[in-house]
């Protein structure tokens, strides 16, 4: 069974590695091309209709599809008692949105919104149903036919229905039209894959209403760290200004946020399965902790030293004031991936309530701050945005070491790789910067910091991969390097070998 579940896992975390390089490309060359058609303006008023169905989304959901997943077992019945619920609490606040969407567009600064907030009634109905099969294919560990779903319903959603909308005129239209057809294709794929039971019922495990009410709570404080800055933003800096804040935030996670969002569904899948065992906990949690360490924080270190750069070549002049904004929230990044990692694991031992507070007390922390910087101009009062990140990932990871016993040598010891490997990009791209100050070419100075990035990262890692890699992952890719060909690869890449006897 234990073998099992890990081989399971393994194949889990490939293809949603595999699905995760789809998406990243679809989405990069997808958004850079609305950006350019649509510009900052349009991209605010997007932003501030996500901001509206986001918060809706998760009082229709209220936690029931990740308690679909933490449970230990489940039937017909508990997958009906979770769609009653979902059903009955979406019609309810999708109505609610609807009849309150000339307020929100007031209070979001811009009347031009009211209608396409109208919209948002029924695609909350729609999120929130497709969210049953999504979450049933997670706790089956599909991640297979859940990634090739995910993939086709963007590319058609955007990269066709809305970029076709774009070109004739639509505005924020072609963007919420979009979103509509995306959700209607995972609603539609996600019934095809699983076939769950229809029958809605209200009455049944009251555990999975706990659970679910206790992960509404952590999700509302999350949202509220990351949309409740856009709505204050919007308000006080302008919606064009909320357009930029949006595109960088957007295109600084587009290289994690399919990594991340892959190994939160594993996570939350595994360390489910092994709750109890807070020995197998920790093992699994540091090896996580040093993978996403060693690949994403040399990368948000590059991507922030070359913000301006990258919004520039990408986004063109008219967003050049996203460029300092892309920058801090590369340097947010680091806190957000390991966030990500550390909440399913404490979800999955059942303390979602726990990391609720710290969400909830972080979310506070947030909007003062932003309230007090408001006379600011925002390339100021951006770096509030990595500090809180920082501060929120410092908490939930302190009320998780209570609860599994988690070392905090063993804890830096995980990270510790990837803090060397940032070290060491910086100073590369800095002193090769100095070197060719007035390069004419600019194109090829960054190819060739690329280049010289990999080789040294790459060099270091194969030189001690125990020392900056962990115990636990490099134990862990060993073990499985004869059944799993990612394993197996990755050994090679790094010279990884089984220590000796």
């Amino acid at each position: 069974m234990k073998h099992d579940l890990a081989r399971r896992s393994v194949q889990a975390v490939f293809w949603s590695y595999l699905g995760a390089g789809g998406k990243i490309a679809a989405q990069l060359v997808i958004q850079i091309l609305l950006a350019r058609m649509l510009g900052p303006e349009v991209f605010g008023q997007y932003a501030a209709v996500l901001v509206v169905i986001g918060f809706g989304w998760l009082f229709a959901d209220s936690g029931f599809g990740a308690a679909l997943v933490q449970k230990k077992d489940i039937d017909d019945n508990d997958v009906g008692y979770a769609l009653g619920w979902v059903l009955l609490l979406s019609v309810i606040t999708g109505a609610a949105i609807m009849g309150l969407s000339p307020w929100l567009a007031k209070a979001l600064g811009d009347s031009a919104l009211i209608f396409p907030l109208l919209v948002c009634g029924p695609i909350i109905v729609l999120q929130a149903l497709s969210n049953i099969s999504t979450s049933l294919m997670r706790r089956n560990l599909d991640m297979k036919r859940s990634q090739i779903i995910q993939l086709i319903a963007y590319v058609v959603g955007f990269g066709v229905v809305a970029v076709v909308l774009a070109q004739q005129g639509a505005g924020v239209w072609s963007l919420v039209i979009g979103f509509l057809v995306q959700t209607l294709i995972s609603l539609i794929a996600g019934y095809w894959v699983v076939r769950h039971t229809l029958v809605p019922r209200l009455e049944g495990d009251a555990g999975l209403r706990k659970f679910g009410f206790s992960v509404l709570g952590t999700n509302l404080a999350n949202w509220a760290i990351d949309n409740l800055d856009r709505f204050l933003i919007g308000r006080q800096w302008g919606i064009a200004a909320l357009g930029a804040y949006s595109a960088a935030s957007n295109l600084s996670r587009v290289p994690v946020t399919l990594l991340v969002s892959s190994f939160q569904s594993v996570v939350l899948s595994s360390a489910s399965r092994v709750q109890g065992d807070h020995e197998r906990l920790r093992r699994g949690f540091s090896a996580v902790l040093s993978l996403v360490s060693v690949v994403t924080f040399p990368l948000a270190a590059v991507l922030a030293l070359k913000a301006d750069f990258v919004i520039h070549t990408l986004y063109g002049d008219q967003w050049g004031q996203a460029g300092v904004l892309f920058a801090a929230f590369c340097v947010a990044l680091p806190s957000y991936v390991l966030l990500s990692v550390t909440g399913p694991t404490l979800w999955a031992v059942g303390a979602a309530a726990s990391e609720f507070k710290v969400q909830l007390f972080t979310a506070f922390v947030l909007l003062t701050g932003l309230l007090l910087l408001a006379g600011q101009p925002l390339a100021a009062a951006i770096w509030l945005i990595p500090c809180v990140y920082l501060f929120r990932f410092l908490l939930v990871y302190r009320v998780l070491g209570q609860r599994i016993g988690l070392a905090h040598r063993q804890t830096l010891q995980a990270i510790s790789g990837g803090l060397v490997l940032t070290a060491i990009v910086i100073c590369i791209e800095l002193a090769t910067t100095q070197l060719a100050p007035n390069l004419s070419n600019p194109l090829l100075l960054h190819a060739a910091q690329g280049t010289l990035h990999a080789i040294a990262c790459l060099t270091i890692l194969r030189l001690a991969p125990r020392f900056f890699m962990g115990t636990e992952l490099c134990t862990m890719l060993v073990n499985r390097r004869n059944e799993s060909k990612v394993a197996r690869i990755a050994c090679q890449i790094i010279s990884l070998k089984a220590p000796a006897p």
